[in-house]
Formats: C-alpha cells, sequence, structure tokens
C-alpha cells in the first residue's frame, strides 16, 4: 500500500485550522473572547459552537440597546 499525499495527509489540520480561524473574529463580534472560539479545535463540537456563535446578537447592538435603556429611564 502506498503513503498518502502530504496533501491528503495535512487535510485535517488545515480544515480545522481555517475554521478556528474564522471562528476568531465571529466571536471578537459577538463579544466573546478567542478561548470560546478554541472550542472550535473539538471536532464533534465544532458545528454545534460555530451555529451558536452565528446565532448570538452583536456585541454593537447589545451595547446599543443599552444606551437607548439607559437614556429612557
Amino acid at each position: 500500500m502506498e503513503e498518502p499525499s502530504l496533501l491528503l495527509s495535512l487535510l485535517p489540520f488545515l480544515l480545522t485550522t481555517l475554521t478556528f480561524f474564522f471562528a476568531i473574529p465571529i466571536s471578537r463580534r459577538k463579544g466573546k473572547g478567542v478561548g470560546f472560539a478554541a472550542w472550535c479545535l473539538i471536532p464533534f463540537l465544532t458545528p454545534f459552537i460555530l451555529f451558536h456563535l452565528v446565532s448570538l446578537t452583536d456585541k454593537s447592538v447589545l451595547d446599543r440597546l443599552a444606551a437607548l435603556e439607559g437614556k429612557t429611564s
């Protein structure tokens, strides 16, 4: 049996790394830290963590809402 190609051997690592670098800006925009995006490095949790991050409200929207509530109170 012959050895797999180098690209094929690195494919899981590359996919995990790209997903992680995709999750970092999303987690910062949502007001979560990079540590929260690090949960995407666990293969079976990645889709659930990404779905949770995408479904959160942006931090800027929450800040503007808090400012509006402060003005009316």
